[in-house]
């Protein structure tokens, strides 16, 4: 009887479906996307390895045993108190594979091809880089701990295809601030996230760390120091070590920060989480527009089919089954809205997947509770409908126009 009804008045039907298409296609999609793109960042994240401890200059908000709580936005433009010393210093603890400076260098950036390169970010560091970044080399080799002082490049895969307008340009010289160095190697180009959050190795321009310090004299600063901890270390024992060596090589001064990767993925999962579920949560309010669609169409089909219901009553319906015929068709509304809106946010995500570089996640966690959602919207907002047609006194409903 309710699909009878649906088929009966097609098209007001499909419009009061509306409005729960639109509402749980928007949660779908809001969750999905959030979802992807916070799994796209976290693999970023991971794919360095949960074994690294970053250093940075300027004390970062903490609390407890150096967890990071929230973040400081002064650390990123303070000053860099981190010194060769201390890469000394960090190498010297028992526990440590390997350390390395990174230091930004600003400067143009030219080739034979182009004079006006400004994505690439040059980064004066050691040759420990590549096994601490776990980093992989597509073509050539990155430079070893001989060509320290040599002018020599490792570039990226964006770079390459920016500056070159190919895949392996080994061999070539890139300029920069006027000094011509050669590519050594290029690296493997990563996977990217759409919101450019954490290292885009595929923009990286690496030299030499001594290079870097005859290019830049003396405003070189190590911007930041990667520490890769030896397999099966705890990383809290050995950032504590790392804390109690720096602290005595800065003068008792903590104006240093060390993070852990598997901090930088916690803060990460709770940002995303919470984004995540603040925009469902608006975007679930058009479910509640739909909702009170839904009662509106119902309580005019009421009115419409009032002498439909004086019928019904006088050759023996209870007000149960009054009741239940009503609240039947506003939840085969609601249900067949929600399905329909499952699907196009389905077709959605594919088009995005392969039209943009956000990769969507829909889980079927997902489509089962807004399937959910969208059948519990049916049944309270055609309660007040079915409710009131159950209530209608059978004699008036007959002498009803």
């Amino acid at each position: 009887m309710a699909l009878g009804s649906i088929r009966t008045a097609r098209v007001r039907s499909f419009l009061t479906m509306l409005g729960v298409i639109i509402g749980v296609m928007s949660v779908v999609m809001t969750v999905s996307i959030g979802e992807g793109v916070k799994n796209q960042v976290l693999g970023q994240i991971n794919r360095l390895g949960n074994n690294i401890i970053t250093v940075r200059p300027g004390k970062s908000p903490s609390k407890g045993a150096g967890k990071i709580t929230n973040v400081s936005f002064s650390s990123p433009i303070t000053t860099s108190t981190l010194t060769d010393a201390d890469v000394v210093a960090i190498k010297a603890v028992p526990g440590v594979v390997a350390a390395s400076p990174n230091a930004i260098i600003t400067g143009t950036v030219e080739s034979a091809e182009r004079s006006d390169y400004s994505s690439g970010v040059v980064t004066a560091t050691t040759n420990e880089t590549q096994s601490v970044l776990n980093q992989t080399i597509e073509f050539g080799q990155f430079f070893e701990a001989s060509d320290a002082a040599k002018d020599v490049a490792v570039i990226g895969s964006n770079v390459a295809a920016d500056l070159y307008d190919q895949r392996d340009p080994i061999g070539r010289v890139i300029t920069i601030k006027g000094q011509e160095f050669i590519i050594r190697g290029v690296l493997t180009a990563a996977p990217e996230n759409p919101l450019n959050i954490g290292p885009n190795f595929n923009n990286a321009i690496y030299i030499p760390y001594e290079s870097g310090k005859k290019l830049a004299g003396s405003s070189l600063q190590i911007s930041e120091i990667n520490v890769k901890v030896k397999e099966g270390q705890t990383l809290d024992s050995i950032s504590d070590h790392i804390r109690d060596a720096l602290y005595k090589s800065h003068n008792n001064q903590e104006d240093f920060s060390l993070v852990k990767q598997t901090e930088y993925l916690a803060l990460a999962n709770q940002l995303f989480t919470i984004l995540t579920s603040f925009v469902a949560a608006i975007a679930g309010i058009s479910l509640l527009v739909g909702g009170i669609g839904i009662m509106n169409i119902m309580l005019v089909s009421v009115s419409e089919r009032t002498r439909e219901i004086g019928v019904r009553k006088a050759i023996g319906a209870t007000n149960q089954q009054i009741l239940s015929q009503f609240l039947v068709e506003a939840t085969v509304i609601s249900i067949f809205g929600g399905i329909i809106g499952v699907l196009l946010s389905l077709f959605a995500s594919f088009v995005i997947r392969i039209t943009t570089n956000i990769h969507p996640s829909v889980s079927l966690e997902t489509i089962v509770v807004a399937t959910a959602v969208s059948t519990l919207v049916g049944v309270c907002f055609g309660m007040a409908p079915a409710i009131q047609a159950a209530r209608k006194d059978p004699i008036e409903a007959l002498r009803h126009e």
